[in-house]
């Protein structure tokens, strides 16, 4: 159970406890009395920090906090302070086995995203039997059952008519979603409804829970700056400290009139409170606390290198074609000429535009669609790719397209029309008839994303391959306040590179495989994780599971929230320590002060980082029943 401690370590820690009040209050005991027992209470609670100091020591040729704990109580010894001694090694182990709760509670918000990757899958063979296979048997294709309370295994669309998933585990939303037939569903997604089928879409090292757990992992490599710090400060730290205790307690030795045992007491209060475990710990506690509440909101961050750069970011930078944008056009305006009505006019593009794949073909469809227009019949249909196309409907020829290939078609001067998004110019009879207006659609949160990130200081930047004009309407629409358009990925590259030699944190936003080389050279690259291509999340450092754009402005509040409890720890940390240090030096403070300013200390610092991991509250459990469990058959 999370969070539960050994029953041995409690009866060890009990006993040195018991001990050490015995010795304290001076009960009555034989000659070397005192010492037997404390030396028998040492052995039972200090002889696994005591071997792993030596083994360090004699092995790795390192001194760590645990040899300072053993030399700090070797000298309580030798000055015959027995329960300072025992009191020494009991809060020190006292405090480890806090830390480890701690630990054990940011390891917990983590792993409970990956917890839903089942080991078996349900297939169904082409005679319509159900076999159980493990993930990696499953290829692109194959049907798969899912009963309610199972989580999918692998990534697949729903041939089922709908189905009722609990998403929370991928994108950290705690309502359920519904799919439709056709929409593919994650893995990771938990079955609310009844038994379902899917066709899987891609092979399981490549699902989406896969990928999950695959970012976890990278995560753990990334140490941020003030962590791998820490890291880096505790390897040369107790070496320092040792060689300056030794001195501390030489130094009646070569000085005289100095009391011996004050100097050598001086020197035990400076191994005790030098003891780093308050540093080397909290501060790692503090990233891995805040990946874990940045999870809790469907955002993967590899590192928590990568949340110090999001705690920093001062500019970020957003392609558009489905990052701030749908990625799919719409009619936006219609502006019919002469004596043709709007109505007339979409329905002869509706049907000129049928089997085309141009983006007007589905938005001009959709149109006709939604507006029940009667559709007439067309034939020899002709397309100039790149320009246009053409055909006969009802023994008149129609065309649309660029204004200058409507031009050419009729003979005539077609004027130059302005509206919301790009121009489809048409013809109707061989005569001009209209233009038609569309727009690629913004996501409904991308007005407030960028509004939230002009309030934190954030400037932000659209680099996009589309023209100028589109370009510029789409940041105003949104209040962007950088505009640059027609780009190749080479040119958003090296606009990205200029940027960052402000010396400033710079982010990238991006979903497409043009995006990978400015995803991999931003400070920050942030991918979409659900529409977003596969080498563009590889290519990222941080990725947004659902394509939700205001999970990326929270993502930033709780990196600096983070990053503010980590220097607050080491300030806290450093200020203390060196003020007890201090009155060590001078003879002022005692043995147990210099516990409480380690162990003590350590505990508050602890308890400080753990308050990464409530920045934000748990989803709500949803009800599922009928959870099965399958064993796989291999």
């Amino acid at each position: 159970m999370l969070g539960s401690i050994d029953k041995k370590d409690l009866l060890r820690l009990s006993f040195g406890l018991v001990v050490m009040a015995a010795l304290l209050l001076g009960l009555p005991l034989p000659k070397y009395g005192d010492l037997i027992l404390a030396l028998c209470a040492y052995v039972v609670v200090a002889y696994q920090v005591v071997y792993n100091a030596f083994v360090t020591l004699f092995k790795r040729l390192r001194m760590n906090e645990q040899f300072l704990m053993t030399a700090a109580t070797f000298g309580a010894f030798m000055l015959h302070d027995y329960p300072e001694a025992l009191a020494v090694m009991i809060f020190y182990q006292v405090g480890e086995l806090f830390e480890d709760y701690a630990s054990g509670r940011a390891h917990h918000e983590i792993t409970t995203l990956v917890k839903l990757k089942p080991s078996s899958v349900r297939v169904i063979d082409d005679d319509g039997n159900e076999v159980v296979k493990k993930p990696r048997q499953v290829k692109i294709g194959q049907r798969m059952r899912v009963l309610a309370g199972e989580a999918v295994a692998i990534d697949g669309s729903l041939q089922s008519s709908e189905a009722l998933m609990d998403m929370s585990a991928l994108t950290g939303e705690s309502y359920p979603q519904k799919f439709v037939q056709g929409d593919e569903i994650p893995s990771g997604a938990i079955n609310l409804g009844q038994v379902i089928e899917l066709k899987s879409t891609c092979e399981s090292k490549n699902s989406s829970i896969t990928r999950l757990i695959n970012l976890i992992e990278d995560a753990s490599a990334n140490k941020s700056k003030p962590e791998a710090l820490i890291t880096r400060f505790a390897v040369y730290y107790t070496p320092i400290v040792v060689t300056l205790a030794v001195l501390m307690a030489l130094a009646p030795f070569v000085f005289d009139g100095l009391d011996k045992g004050d100097y050598v007491t001086r020197a035990l209060v400076f191994l005790v409170v030098s003891c780093p475990c308050a540093l080397v710990l909290s501060v790692p506690l503090s990233f891995f606390g805040g990946l874990g509440a940045i999870s809790k909101i469907g955002v993967m961050v590899k590192g928590s290198i990568f949340i110090e750069n999001l705690a920093k970011l001062k500019q970020l930078c957003f392609d558009k074609t489905g990052t701030i944008t749908r990625g799919v056009f719409a009619l936006s305006e219609v502006q019919p000429a002469g004596k043709v009505n709007k109505d007339e006019l979409c329905a002869a593009m509706a049907v000129l535009e049928q089997g085309s794949t141009h983006p007007i073909a589905k938005a001009v469809s959709s149109y006709a669609q939604e507006h029940k227009l009667a559709l007439p019949q067309v034939s020899d249909i002709k397309e100039e790719a790149g320009f246009g196309l053409q055909g006969v409907i009802d023994g008149r020829l129609c065309a649309a397209g660029r204004r200058q290939y409507i031009e050419k078609l009729t003979g005539k001067e077609v004027p130059h029309a302005s509206g919301d998004g790009t121009a489809v110019y048409c013809a109707l009879n061989g005569e001009y008839a209209g233009v038609l207006f569309l727009r690629d659609q913004e996501k409904p949160e991308a007005a407030q994303m960028v509004d939230t990130l002009n309030s934190m200081g954030i400037k932000t930047c659209l680099l996009t391959g589309d023209r100028k004009s589109e370009a510029e309407l789409i940041a105003r629409r949104l209040n962007i306040s950088e505009v640059h358009s027609q780009l190749l990925p080479q040119d958003k590259l090296e606009i990205l590179t200029k940027l960052k030699t402000s010396g400033q944190m710079v982010g990238f936003v991006g979903d497409g495989i043009n995006d990978a080389p400015v995803l991999s050279a931003a400070d920050v690259g942030i991918a979409m994780g659900k529409g977003g291509s596969a080498l563009a999340v590889e290519s990222s450092d941080v990725v947004v599971m659902n394509d939700d754009l205001t999970k990326i402005p929270r993502a930033i509040e709780l990196s600096r929230r983070t990053m503010s409890l980590a220097m607050q720890n080491m300030v806290f940390v450093i200020a203390v320590k060196a003020a007890i240090l201090i009155l060590g030096a001078m003879g002022i403070a005692n043995i147990w002060l210099a516990i409480l300013g380690d162990v003590g200390l350590c505990v508050l610092a602890v308890l400080n980082a753990m308050r990464a991991m409530t920045f934000v509250k748990e989803p709500k459990a949803v009800p599922v029943e009928g959870s099965t469990e399958l064993e796989a058959k291999a």
